[in-house]
């Protein structure tokens, strides 16, 4: 991780930066403009209030974001019993090969093995390639019969992290 970056919950004053950032990441995926789901991406306020969601800064500035779904949140979609989930690990274009969303992943297995969770689940859409081989690279392998489509034409995969 590079030592310029720091990681702490999202304040108030964070919630539009964390929206830009999710909005501009999730851009090559295609949805159409008027997809509710981009406006779950910018409502950060709606998140907070059912799970933690943590930033990343770089020089001051924030540049990346993830969503934790420990037990007993809303945001959970796919995780069982013993398992944390994360989603909507996103950093800012401007800055990506930085390792932040290394560190923001980091972050997130870190605190799964601090709360004894036994694995780490997450959703991914198939366009999300950089993302794929950076979980790949920290060990979650794909669990296809997990996988699951939320809307049609939207078909996400499931990867795992056995802790």
């Amino acid at each position: 991780m590079p030592i310029d970056v720091s990681l702490r919950p999202a304040v108030t004053d964070d919630h539009e930066a964390v929206g830009r950032i999710l909005v501009s990441a999730y851009g090559p995926s295609g949805m159409a403009p008027d997809e509710p789901y981009w406006t779950a991406l910018r409502d950060t306020a709606a998140r907070v209030a059912d799970a933690e969601v943590w930033v990343a800064e770089l020089d001051g500035r924030v540049v990346g974001t993830v969503t934790w779904a420990g037990h007993g949140s809303g945001q959970r979609e796919v995780a069982v019993d013993g398992e944390a989930e994360f989603r909507m690990l996103a950093v800012d274009p401007a800055v990506r090969g930085r390792r932040v969303g290394q560190a923001l992943l980091d972050a997130v297995v870190d605190r799964a093995r601090r709360d004894g969770y036994e694995a780490v689940v997450l959703s991914s859409d198939g366009w999300m390639s950089t993302a794929h081989r950076m979980y790949e690279r920290a060990g979650f392998v794909r669990v296809p019969g997990r996988d699951w489509t939320p809307v049609p034409g939207v078909d996400l995969r499931v990867y795992r992290l056995g802790l």
